[in-house]
């Protein structure tokens, strides 16, 4: 029996460069080699196939402005399917996610298309997202029949365990020519995931012409197409959310609960859930749009907080007006520069060795050598014979060489004060009748230069 071929070592993926390139072997093995900056990549979502594990890493500042190529039909609570397109990390998730982290996702999308919007997976096509985190603010404004958002996935089947979310999620669906279908989920907005062990900080806000279905888990738990059948699970999560909603329909339905909006799956189990809080507030006089920052023209105040040793900075914004805050502009972690400490001091046979470290942690940064003491050479004064009025002041100047001479401090000196006096600047003052001299020395005491003065 032939030998099993083992599994190929993973890719290590250490930049966004690095990310960018998935897309051309989506099927591939990966794992994060460091925490990613994502504030300058524009990035297009993309089926995804393979394993991808985030060891523990973060990608922070990533922005979905688009939605991905692929397409896939999704179903509403009446089991009528749309062809739909997504925005996610991946626009789906076949194979496996894990130990991954997403700081500060942002997604401020526009679509007339069927869409959902997620932080890891669109469209969780049997995959498996465990260990995983996210947190930001998702936004999506549909004119279309269907939409959703949730803050690890969209729609669809699968496993998501183990999972945290700390997200803002807005939907903003009244296309006064229709009626839309609207999923809101803490953790998956439509489908028949298995959801389990899961923590869940939320503030979601819905202004639907249509039907809503906001759950702090699932927002629709729906076996799709309709003759099929699953048992499956939404357990041992824990909930902190808020959400307020707006329904703009005759046969109002109003779904908004702490774990599953609607439940259409007869054979699910919901248990061992927690809410810590859930407010479910709904607007039933509706005059605008329900927005997390109630201020239609705001400007904000922004307060930068510096990176630290093993501690992302960032940028904090709050509108005065309305007390509305965010955090944004995440940056990597810094170390703080201290005073350069000599080690071993430079002399004019060899070099030296100086070190400088973290002021916080003092871990080591740089270690340089010094350059080897130059000597002077020669020192030389503009003048070497003065005559000089009484109370009169002259200025001296001294040329020491050679001019790359380590040591330019000076000393000046008078041999006699009653009659002359030299500040440390090379200055003469006549102070009294006489004759003196003027000497200057280089700072490493192997030049000097005379100047004979009388005062008359």
């Amino acid at each position: 029996m032939p030998a099993r071929a083992e599994a190929a070592e993973p890719v290590v993926i250490n930049d966004a460069t690095g990310l960018l390139a998935m897309a051309e072997q989506p099927e591939g093995n990966y794992v994060l080699g460091a925490d990613i900056d994502m504030r300058w990549t524009t990035w297009t979502p993309f089926a995804f196939s393979g394993s991808l594990d985030g060891a523990g890493h973060t990608i922070y500042n990533l922005t979905l402005s688009q939605t991905g190529e692929e397409q896939r039909i999704t179903y509403d609570g009446r089991h009528r399917g749309y062809q739909t397109v997504f925005a996610a990390l991946f626009s789906s998730v076949s194979g496996t996610v894990q130990n991954l982290n997403l700081l500060n996702v942002k997604a401020d999308l526009s679509t007339d298309q069927p869409c959902f919007l997620a932080g890891i997976a669109g469209y969780l096509a049997k995959g498996t997202i465990t260990h995983c985190s996210v947190s930001g603010r998702l936004k999506i404004t549909s004119t279309a029949p269907q939409c959703g958002a949730g803050g690890i996935a969209g729609f669809g089947r699968g496993l998501i365990q183990d999972c945290a979310v700390d997200a803002e999620i807005t939907i903003v669906a009244v296309n006064p020519a229709s009626y839309c279908e609207e999923y809101l989920g803490g953790i998956l907005a439509n489908g028949f995931a298995d959801v389990e062990n899961c923590a869940i900080k939320l503030e979601g806000f819905t202004s639907v012409r249509g039907y809503v279905h906001n759950g702090g888990i699932v927002g629709l738990s729906d076996v799709n197409p309709e003759n099929k059948r699953y048992f499956g699970f939404v357990r041992g999560c824990s909930v902190d959310a808020r959400i307020s909603f707006f329904e703009d329909v005759e046969d109002r339905r109003a779904y908004c609960s702490a774990y599953v909006g609607e439940i259409q799956n007869d054979d699910l189990i919901v248990g061992k859930n927690t809410a810590v809080r859930f407010e479910s507030v709904e607007s039933k006089a509706f005059a605008r749009m329900l927005l997390p920052d109630t201020d239609e023209n705001p400007v904000y105040n922004a307060v930068v907080t510096a990176p630290r040793c093993k501690e992302l900075g960032y940028t904090t914004f709050t509108n005065p007006k309305t007390g509305y805050t965010y955090r944004d502009d995440y940056t990597a972690p810094a170390h703080t520069p201290g005073r350069w400490e000599v080690i071993t001091p430079a002399t004019y046979d060899s070099e030296g060795v100086r070190r400088q470290s973290c002021s916080e942690c003092g871990v080591l940064l740089r270690e340089e050598m010094t350059p080897k003491l130059i000597a002077s050479a020669s020192c030389s004064l503009n003048e070497s014979s003065v005559r000089l009025p009484y109370q009169a002041t002259m200025q001296l100047t001294a040329t020491v060489l050679p001019e790359d001479t380590t040591d330019k401090n000076l000393r000046w000196m008078s041999s006699n004060e009653t009659v002359l006096k030299v500040d440390g600047n090379g200055l003469v003052t006549a102070v009294g009748k006489g004759t003196a001299a003027i000497y200057v020395k280089t700072g490493d005491g192997l030049s000097s230069a005379a100047c004979e003065w009388r005062s008359i």
